[in-house]
């Protein structure tokens, strides 16, 4: 079979033949529709989380069609679709085939199209941002970092009848598209003083300034200054959700005692009590709830894995599909 391949070497992966993967008792041996490139994978093949694994294949957001069923697995036919239900990096679906145990993944219902089904996987993570801040008809929320997890979360945040709805980033083409499917208004951090802006259209008590700035603010970049940006944008009182994974940084942490802020993170899937976020995700696309199609920049396939990568980290792509 196909697999995108991890060579060893930063930022590079290339299209090779390889075993398929053998089905053992208790698993699922999945056929891959398509699957979509994760900041976590760039960060991986950039060496940021440790080696590089030469033969690693990567991929964790698919939509994967049941090949054959394992023994003692009961509940899947062949032909049935799959996405993931919580976020397990280790899937390796850039490939024609790849195995995993019944738990790991849901059924697509056949209404569903592949191009929405393939966002369930960040979609757990941009609504589970929404669910844990509380969002909800009268609260309002600025959104740092406008890739396909804050854009997702933008969405989610008009889904539940949050607004304002404010979408933080430094490219044009991400603060354009957070306009198309949601922001009630967007910021250039390089470019406006998006802090006194916002705050200014999110005025609390008259006097309190303090009590100025969104509900929420939920960050999706991965830059360790996005966390002190947070926590000056959002109001007394307010939440700061990390839905990104940012590097080791500082900040005081009298802030929190001072503003009284909650802070929390989110990752895919049953994470955190009582969270369901991978089954939410999925029932949000069957119900028509959100539309992702739109943050879908360009089909590649296998063989053009490096252009694919290379395009994503250039922020020429906002969201490749990869089909075999």
């Amino acid at each position: 079979m196909r697999a995108c391949v991890a060579t060893g070497e930063k930022r590079r992966m290339e299209c090779r033949e390889v075993p398929i993967p053998s089905l053992e008792p208790g698993t699922l041996l999945l056929k891959t529709r398509c699957s979509l490139i994760c900041g976590s994978d760039l960060e991986y093949l950039d060496g940021i989380h440790g080696e590089i694994e030469a033969g690693m294949i990567r991929g964790h957001e698919f939509v994967a069609e049941v090949a054959k069923v394992g023994e003692g697995v009961s509940g899947w036919e062949v032909g049935d679709r799959a996405v993931p239900i919580s976020y397990t990096p280790n899937y390796g679906c850039w490939a024609d085939y790849f195995v995993t145990p019944p738990v790991g993944v849901q059924k697509v219902p056949e209404h569903v199209p592949d191009e929405e089904a393939v966002f369930v996987e960040p979609l757990h993570t941009g609504y589970g941002a929404v669910e844990a801040a509380g969002l909800k008809p009268g609260r309002s929320v600025a959104i740092i970092g406008a890739g396909k997890i804050g854009l997702l979360a933008v969405m989610s945040a008009k889904a539940v009848g949050a607004a304002p709805i404010f979408a933080i980033d430094i490219a044009q083409s991400r603060l354009d598209k957070a306009l198309e499917v949601g922001a009630t208004a967007v910021y250039n951090a390089n470019e406006e003083d998006l802090v006194s802006q916002i705050r200014n259209l999110t005025k609390g008590h008259p006097a309190y300034p303090a009590t100025d700035g969104p509900d929420v603010v939920i960050a999706c970049a991965r830059q360790g200054e996005v966390l002190d940006q947070s926590l000056d944008i959002v109001k007394q009182g307010g939440k700061v959700i990390l839905a990104g994974f940012a590097p080791p940084t500082e900040f005081d942490p009298s802030v929190l005692l001072m503003k009284q802020i909650v802070m929390s993170g989110i990752m895919a899937g049953r994470f955190g009590q009582h969270r369901k976020n991978g089954e939410t995700a999925l029932h949000m696309l069957a119900h028509k709830q959100l539309d992702p199609t739109p943050l879908l920049s360009g089909t590649m396939s296998y063989e053009e894995i490096q252009e694919a990568i290379d395009s994503t980290y250039r922020g020429e792509n906002l969201a490749v599909m990869l089909k075999p």
